[in-house]
């Protein structure tokens, strides 16, 4: 009977919904240096032991920012010849990675449960610059990485908590942008069963 109370109590899955509040790094961070509210990751998670997950999380970060007072730009007109624009520019960034990952979990069930883990594979980066009516645009799926620390913390002994998180995400080069890559800090719910 013991031995079915322990499997009966077994976590079996861990998701969460949380509020990403991100901030790009490097040549993400030149092209737009404002912090990102705006966003949602959704992530899903099955136990393989007491300690370790796989899964997959969904997530979308919108960046934007109107910069002024820059250089003229070089852009390609047509076949070859190129030309100058200048005026504001606005800069606009979506990146929705989809990643399959892996995590360890300290602690026990029903406790605080921190946990780190690592999730990999494709991101669709959506970077846009208005300059009056010309629109310069790289849409493309990119390979990605995304490292993560975070903890759940339960209210009580409910099954439901906070989820709170903090992850890198590198996106590779493309062929007409460069590389993505943001550090986000994460609040949300979680839900371990």
């Amino acid at each position: 009977m013991s031995g079915f109370a322990m499997i009966a109590n077994a976590q079996t899955t861990y998701w969460n919904f949380n509020w990403p509040i991100s901030m790009g790094m490097g040549s993400t961070n030149e092209y737009i240096s404002n912090t990102s509210f705006r966003g949602i990751v959704v992530d899903g998670r099955s136990f393989l032991t007491d300690n370790l997950s796989v899964g997959g999380s969904w997530s979308w970060e919108v960046f934007d920012e109107i910069k002024r007072d820059l250089p003229p730009r070089n852009i390609l007109v047509d076949n070859g010849v190129y030309g100058q624009i200048s005026g504001v520019e606005y800069r606009y960034l979506n990146t929705i990675p989809i990643f399959a990952n892996a995590h360890y979990y300290m602690g026990s069930n029903g406790a605080i449960r921190p946990y780190g883990g690592l999730s990999i594979g494709t991101v669709y980066v959506d970077e846009r610059t208005d300059i009056g009516l010309v629109s310069i645009q790289s849409k493309k799926w990119r390979f990605g990485v995304q490292p993560e620390v975070g903890v759940f913390i339960p209210f009580g002994l409910s099954s439901t908590g906070v989820n709170l998180s903090a992850r890198y995400r590198f996106a590779t080069k493309a062929s007409d942008a460069d590389a993505v890559s943001m550090f986000s800090f994460a609040i949300g719910l979680g839900f371990m069963k």
